[in-house]
């Protein structure tokens, strides 16, 4: 390639913001040249790395929207901590068909055996799938309730809630909502129903979200919607910050006490 026309090709991806084609050129031409490619291979080989870089750009900007505590991967999850839990329905969550359905996640339980984990690894999932994602505490969603009632627009939190396409609700029992913030709640749920994908992780059965909210009729309604079309995961077993806490019986010196409600 004479220096005018690689001239006009970089200006050309420079108009464009091409910026890793632009800056994987040189490369790919050599390449071209030393293994006798045609010029559709260089153009074919630009465009893939562009797109890679945008494709991973883009879950960067998703992952710093979904507002994610931590960033953890289903692959970094012990299932063999956990023999009671069904692989098989994970594996199944994990190709997404649940978004696609608009169906929901339970995952209960009690502290420490990974309910959070698993929500934050589907969520990961999703994102790198090109799915938004919007991860909040039981806490954090009763202060955005209170925020919009104080306010006097409750209808604009609720609208950014109800339209993501898939929304992690964690930690759901440590916190108990009154009348008003369970009725917000039980809206949310409604126009999610059958249009996007919830998960919710809690330390308690359905039984007992009649104390959570305050009212067992709003909280009969609320997962009659909830349920309908939910994948329940119960999972069982001791806490995994306990365990490395107390590996062997005996209490480790030096270590603080796991804060309550971490799932």
């Amino acid at each position: 390639m004479s220096e005018l026309l690689r001239s006009r090709v970089t200006e050309a991806l420079d108009y464009l913001r091409l910026n890793t084609a632009k800056a994987n050129l040189d490369y790919h031409l050599r390449e071209a040249q030393e293994r006798d490619l045609p010029i559709l291979s260089v153009l074919d080989n630009l465009l893939e790395d562009e797109l890679a870089a945008r494709k991973e750009r883009s879950i960067i900007v998703r992952t710093k929207l979904a507002h994610l505590p931590v960033v953890k991967t289903l692959d970094s999850f012990d299932f063999d901590a956990l023999p009671s839990l069904d692989r098989h329905t994970i594996n199944t969550l994990q190709t997404l068909a649940f978004i696609d359905h608009s169906e929901t996640i339970a995952l209960l339980g009690p502290p420490g055996v990974g309910k959070t984990h698993l929500a934050i690894g589907l969520g990961m999932r999703a994102l790198q799938a090109g799915v938004r994602v919007y991860f909040l505490s039981a806490q954090e969603l009763l202060d955005q309730i209170r925020a919009a009632q104080l306010d006097g627009i409750p209808g604009h939190k609720q609208r950014h809630l109800g339209n993501v396409p898939l929304l992690i609700i964690d930690e759901l029992g440590y916190v108990e909502f009154d009348k008003a913030a369970a009725t917000w709640m039980y809206q949310l749920l409604c126009q999610r129903y059958e249009r996007r994908s919830t998960i919710i992780t809690s330390n308690k059965a359905f039984a007992e979200w009649g104390a959570i909210f305050g009212d067992d009729v709003i909280a009969a309604a609320m997962l009659d919607r909830f349920v309908h079309h939910c994948h329940v995961l119960s999972l069982k077993g001791e806490s995994y910050r306990m365990k490395s806490r107390n590996p062997g019986g005996k209490q480790v010196k030096g270590k603080s006490t796991p804060r309550v409600g971490s799932a």
